[in-house]
């Protein structure tokens, strides 16, 4: 059978090639990935991205078929689309994905951190997962160096690489694993924290998200967007930054273009607003997905209709560059709210689609037919049933893993039975105890999965769980009902003593 190879690229520049059908869509690209990664389970946190040699790069619409044309050199990038804090990942291969991302973005400086000593932790971290303990003689100055766009900008203070040595010299010990983790906590508490932006203008070495950040935090001075703009086009042709004005000096020479941010939480809109008179900053205007009524791309416009604070109704026009930048920005702010905000994925955001000019012509005799029929969004699933669905994928193979184990107890507890037969007392005890640890086992909490389960939830009536981890959780962790009252239950003596078992 003919098959097409892939390159997919992973954020640590290490390419896999992946072998699909020809006429393959890119989720059975993506998924073949994940499997050998073994992130399958959490796949839904994870796209492929194409990268052209110019120009911003684009995700790949997953829905549908793997066009050859449209990627150069068949070659994809995997990268996190949708990102979330590191207690909510199930897998430590998927925080391992996490990390190799937020180290790119780190050391590329598309993620910027304002504060300097948490810019040094983070650079500990990485060297910690990188290379291990630290050796205060010999430090790893080649990870130091490789990650000197961590940080604020500009001239270091003589002791910075002495103090990041220090840091690293303090969670020496630490695994890998643990550090990556650290990492990406720190990273989930900033502020552009899984926030993807769409310039206005071409992306350059100017005008890029790295400066945007940088020029931020450097003036800090983040003015809410006044009312009275909220009706005027954002024209993304228009010559921005600095020196929008045409004054030869002042300003800081930025030359940064209005932008639109795409965050779990809503959008923020940054206009640079700098002049001559050293007046510099950027005025950000945030809208949460709350406040959003409706979002409709109409060629290089994306027209947004939301609700301003004090309850009217306004409109923010933006013209991107492209028609293709307008759609893009269209598709992410759908897929972004559907993921974080909603329960499920509604039908009228899976249905979507648009034809090409084949299938447009062949839709005038059938209305129902497929044919060049390109699905606009390719989300599946909201962030608390990813949540959800990798829990328990988790616990199917910690189950199947466990079968064989307890099977093999129970064998050996039959084969000592039979070798003590004269003590009838001694094979019955050795035979409760093997189903007594059986049971224990079972009735261990399925949250932290370390204490008895001893909580009824009502009115659900489940009892899944220990008392800690309900009095955390607003719903049910098995049928995902509201809680409405706690009620402790007593199990049976023999359960509770188990071995294995933390009993409070």
């Amino acid at each position: 059978m003919l098959t097409k190879m892939w390159l997919v690229s992973q954020p640590n520049s290490v390419i896999l090639e992946v072998k699909v059908d020809p006429n393959a869509i890119g989720q059975e690209c993506l998924e073949k990935v994940c499997e050998k990664l073994e992130i399958g389970a959490e796949s839904d946190y994870f796209g492929l991205r194409v990268c052209p040699g110019s120009g911003p790069g684009r995700w790949l619409n997953l829905r549908n078929p793997l066009d050859p044309h449209r990627i150069p050199g068949g070659r994809l990038d995997l990268r996190v689309k949708f990102w979330v804090p590191p207690h909510l990942l199930i897998n430590e291969p998927t925080r391992h994905q996490f990390y190799l991302h937020a180290k790119l973005d780190l050391t590329e400086g598309r993620l910027v951190v304002a504060d300097l000593e948490v810019a040094r932790k983070i650079i500990a971290y990485i060297a910690q997962a990188e290379t291990g303990d630290c050796d205060p003689d010999v430090p790893p100055t080649h990870i130091y160096e490789e990650c000197n766009k961590i940080g604020p900008q500009g001239e270091k203070p003589e002791d910075h690489v002495d103090k990041i040595i220090e840091y690293h010299c303090e969670i020496a010990g630490m695994r890998a694993s643990q550090a990556e983790y650290r990492l990406l906590k720190e990273i989930s508490k900033l502020e552009s924290f899984g926030e993807e932006l769409f310039f206005c203008k071409p992306v350059t070495q100017s005008n890029n998200a790295h400066n945007l950040y940088s020029h931020l935090l450097y003036h800090r001075q983040q003015a809410e967007e006044p009312r009275a703009r909220d009706e005027q086009e954002i024209d993304g042709g228009a010559t921005v930054g600095c020196l929008a004005t045409g004054q030869s000096v002042g300003g800081c020479g930025c030359r940064l273009s209005t932008s639109v941010g795409v965050s779990p939480h809503g959008i923020v809109v940054y206009r640079p607003s700098c002049n001559g008179e050293q007046d510099i900053g950027v005025e950000k205007q945030s809208i949460p997905y709350t406040a959003i009524h409706r979002a409709q791309p109409l060629r290089r416009l994306f027209q947004l209709s939301y609700v301003t604070g004090e309850g009217n109704e306004a409109t923010l026009p933006v013209k991107m560059a492209t028609s293709g930048q307008a759609a893009a920005l269209y598709r992410a702010v759908t897929e972004k709210h559907a993921f974080y905000c909603c329960e499920t994925v509604r039908t009228d955001v899976t249905e979507q689609f648009i034809r090409d000019l084949k299938g447009t012509i062949a839709s005038i005799f059938n209305d129902s037919t497929t044919l060049g029929r390109r699905y606009v969004f390719d989300i599946r699933r909201t962030c608390r049933e990813v949540h959800d669905r990798a829990r328990r994928a988790a616990h199917a193979h910690a189950a199947a893993t466990h079968e064989p184990r307890l099977r093999r107890r129970e064998s050996e507890g039959s084969d000592h039975k039979e070798s003590r037969s004269r003590s009838r007392s001694g094979g019955a005890a050795g035979a409760g105890g093997a189903g007594a640890g059986g049971a224990g086992e079972m009735l261990a909490c399925r949250v932290c999965m370390d204490s008895a389960i001893d909580t009824l939830i009502l009115p659900c009536r489940h009892v899944v769980c220990c008392g800690d981890c309900a009095s955390r959780c607003n719903r049910c962790p098995l049928c995902r009902g509201e809680i409405e009252k706690l009620m402790h239950v007593f199990l049976p003596v023999e359960f509770q003593k188990s071995p294995g078992l933390i009993v409070k």
